[in-house]
């Protein structure tokens, strides 16, 4: 018997161990702070005036039946410093009394920081307004507290609001529906990947993508959800009184799953219901229906073009079917926003026609959409989110969609601002000011960049010394490589050595690995002192191929001071794919974020062999990015540019200028001097099958 009690002993304790370690931060007195209702707060103080925010993204809008507008906005930013603020009009838009509710969970007395997001608002058949919302430990903690709360008076100059209630795990991420057959509300929820708890918030394209210097303490906890992460459901059978969960019942691709999975739900003419999630960083987005609104179908997945934005489907009166979404339907781009639309459809989505466009610019994305009594529709969106952050509204009628196939673009004046937040508006314009100041102190020593292909080991023996004796010549400062494997580079070591180092990382996600290859960054020591260097993989693992890539493909960056001028500046190397036009695309973007989010403004390269030429996709995605230029464009002379980058170990003949291998810069903070394709071989024999390219530049502060 004492044995018995012993083995209970080590039982129970070893629970309370596991329960501890799902809660990192609780304590007996508060064991699980992101679990603990906070009740909307309808006095909330000047600080969450938009004067004061400098964040501010739409989560939501909803119509009253006598016309009043509400809509959910998050303030302080997508990461832990996220709160929700609840305003509403009584002029269709025109202006708005903001905040009349705030969810903030924040508080100091907690050892970690507790924040709210998607915040969704829906107006039930009983003329409730609801408001669904999540609670987590910093961003997300790998579970996520879903609440609800209900306002009975929403058309009052007073609204109140119902003491929290938590339903579960999870992140709502659009309006329920009630299903056609049995009366069941229905509510899309999102169990977020494992690789999100890392992100703190930052909005990394890719999964492999983490953020190398900070691990959540969150990272091991709620290992009990993992079977359902993905898309679910929850629904209630009784209006709401009660609600069960279903995390998990769609199944969700695995590179959705991992990441965040934004699943919307609508009516189908089948009279059951469709949900389409948003696959946000790949290129699609998924759709699965359900007869009852618990089981779902695993094998009816319909894979829809879209970018990399939030996809949205709604259902009409008349029923017919609604689409918001980022680009031209009939014109699909991946990945980047490319204005905004909306579409009708009277055939369930099988064909969709109108394509009036609500948006213009390139920087809306997270649409909103609901439609009065009046049959107005009105649709939100955020501009510039991580700019000036100005919440814009259209007001819009069906037969405008329906007749918009010949005149595109809606009425400028039917574009009303909701929210437009002063205080980031100045936070952009000074971060401009800066980058434009940096231009009027540039290096007076000139600095040698230069990119170079050096493929796997053909004919190694007969390319080591003219590769030497190009870089011996040409004199790099540094380059980034692509291909060599590790005894090439220890070949190249011997020769260059004495000068050079060399960082990076094998495909296969193994240093040790001798039979793969690098993408490594050769450096100068007595020229440059090394501050930092990450690997960043263009697929959803480490090691592992993706998005119809050939094998695994990676980026590394590095963090270097001149020693000569004291600057500091970043080098990106990357090798795309060969084979992969999607994997290609995909590697485009995860560059372009990267250099935002790793460099922040600061003088960056982008050296690689991009097997993309300058008509590419992926070429123009980098290029469009607006803060990355082709050295190639920004010399009115480059020397050799009429021949082509790969050679394949035979003489270079003109004429064919196109390149696959390229060297990008931040213009605000570099400018090039000189740009030279090398054609020159040695013995008969060139390096590589690829023709080195360099560029002399100074860098600004």
């Amino acid at each position: 018997m004492r044995f018995c009690k012993i083995i209970l002993s080590i039982w129970l304790m070893t629970a309370a161990t596991a329960a501890m370690a799902d809660n990192v931060f609780g304590t007996a007195e508060r064991p699980d702070p992101a679990a603990e209702k906070i009740a909307v707060n309808t006095t909330p103080s000047e600080e969450y005036g938009a004067k004061n925010i400098d964040f501010a993204k739409l989560t939501d809008i909803e119509v009253l039946d006598n016309g009043r507008l509400w809509a959910s906005v998050l303030g302080g930013g997508e990461n832990e410093k996220g709160f929700l603020l609840l305003a509403y009009s009584d002029n269709k838009g025109k202006s708005w009394r903001m905040p009349v509710g705030v969810i903030d969970p924040h508080d100091a007395t907690l050892k970690a920081p507790r924040s709210a997001n998607h915040g969704v608002l829906w107006l039930s058949p009983k003329g409730e307004l609801w408001y669904f919302y999540t609670v987590s430990m910093f961003y997300f903690d790998g579970r996520g507290s879903l609440f609800a709360t209900v306002c009975g008076n929403p058309d009052s100059e007073t609204p109140t609001w119902s003491d929290p209630v938590h339903l579960g795990a999870g992140v709502c991420t659009g309006k329920p529906v009630v299903h056609p057959g049995n009366g069941n509300w229905v509510l899309p929820v999102a169990l977020w990947g494992r690789d999100v708890i890392n992100y703190e918030g930052r909005r990394w394209v890719m999964s492999a993508q983490k953020n190398y210097k900070w691990k959540s303490p969150y990272a091991d906890a709620y290992k009990e959800y993992d079977a359902k992460r993905g898309s679910g459901v929850y629904v209630s059978s009784d209006e709401g009184a009660t609600w069960s969960e279903h995390l998990g019942a769609v199944i969700t691709p695995s590179a959705v799953m991992h990441r965040y999975p934004n699943p919307t739900l609508y009516l189908n003419q089948k009279g059951g219901i469709t949900m389409v999630t948003r696959s946000a960083n790949t290129a699609y987005a998924h759709a699965s229906w359900s007869t009852d609104g618990v089981k779902w179908s695993r094998n009816a997945w319909k894979f829809i073009p879209a970018p990399d934005q939030n996809l949205l489907y709604t259902n009409l009166p008349d029923g017919k079917l609604m689409m918001v979404r980022n680009g031209r339907f009939d014109q699909p781009l991946y990945w980047h926003p490319e204005k905004m639309y909306v579409y009708l459809s009277d055939d369930n989505g099988a064909t969709w026609y109108g394509g009036l466009r609500v948006s213009s610019d390139n920087l809306s994305q997270d649409p909103c959409v609901t439609q009065g009594k009046d049959g107005k529709i009105y649709i939100a969106y955020t501009s510039d989110i991580f700019g000036k952050s100005e919440i814009r509204l259209v007001v819009t009628t069906e037969s405008e969609i329906d007749n918009a196939s010949s005149a595109l673009v809606v009425d400028a004046e039917s574009i009303a601002t909701i929210l437009p937040t002063p205080k980031a508006s100045a936070r952009a314009d000074a971060e401009l000011k800066v980058l434009q100041a940096s231009r009027k102190s540039w290096g007076k020593e000139s600095l040698r960049v230069a990119t170079y292909n050096i493929q796997y080991p053909t004919r190694w023996s007969e390319r080591l010394m003219p590769l030497v004796k190009t870089i011996n010549k040409y004199d790099f400062d540094l380059f980034g490589s692509q291909e060599p494997f590790m005894p090439q580079i220890e070949d190249m070591m011997k020769h260059i050595g004495d000068r050079y180092d060399w960082i990076g990382s094998c495909i296969s996600g193994d240093d040790n690995t001798r039979n793969r290859h690098f993408n490594p960054i050769f450096y100068k020591k007595e020229r440059l002192e090394l501050l930092d260097w990450n690997t960043i993989w263009f697929t959803d693992k480490a090691g592992e191929s993706g998005y119809g890539a050939w094998s695994a493909r990676l980026m590394t960056w590095a963090l270097f001071r001149d020693k000569k001028t004291d600057k500091q500046f970043y080098l990106f190397n990357s090798h795309f794919d060969h084979r992969g036009p999607e994997a290609r695309l995909v590697a485009a973007h995860v560059l372009v974020q990267a250099v935002r989010e790793v460099a922040k403004g600061m003088p960056a390269f982008c050296t690689g062999d991009f097997n993309s030429d300058e008509h590419s996709a992926p070429y123009k995605a980098i290029i469009n990015s607006q803060f990355l230029n082709d050295s190639f464009m920004a010399v009115a002379e480059p020397v050799n540019g009429i021949y082509p980058s790969g050679s394949g170990y035979k003489a270079p003949k003109p004429g064919n200028s196109t390149h696959i291998d390229h060297i990008f810069f931040t213009p605000n903070a570099v400018r090039i001097n000189h740009w030279e394709l090398i054609i020159e071989g040695f013995d008969g024999m060139w390096g590589s099958d690829h023709l080195p390219i360099f560029v002399d530049c100074k860098i600004a502060n």
